[in-house]
């Protein structure tokens, strides 16, 4: 009877410490959780502000590209005379006076 005692004693402390083994190793298994559900917390703040800074620089982008548009319809057309004429009426009026200048001293001279 003895005997018995013992072993079921021996039985019993090895189910006490298989017992603490995964009271232990759940306790870790918790602590992992906890932390892993930490740095998701964390990823997730991250990817919320990036996703916000990604949708402010897509706005940008768009008025960018409104106020470019705008610049290129004031820009003269293929079709536009306007842009044929890159130095503007006033240099064609500078060349004839230059022309008339040099006309009107060649018969100075002579006179």
């Amino acid at each position: 009877m003895l005997n018995e005692l013992e072993q079921l004693a021996a039985k019993i402390g090895r189910v006490l410490h298989h017992a603490d083994t995964l009271a232990a190793e759940n306790q870790r298994l918790r602590d992992e959780i906890a932390r892993l559900q930490g740095e998701a917390a964390q990823l997730r703040g991250e990817r919320e502000a990036m996703a916000a800074d990604r949708e402010l620089l897509n706005i940008k982008i768009e008025e960018a590209q409104l106020r470019i548009q705008s610049i290129l319809d004031k820009l003269p057309t293929a079709s536009d005379s306007r842009q044929l004429d890159l130095l503007g009426d006033d240099a064609a009026d500078a060349g004839s006076s230059a022309q008339e200048r040099a006309a009107h001293k060649a018969s100075g001279e002579h006179a």
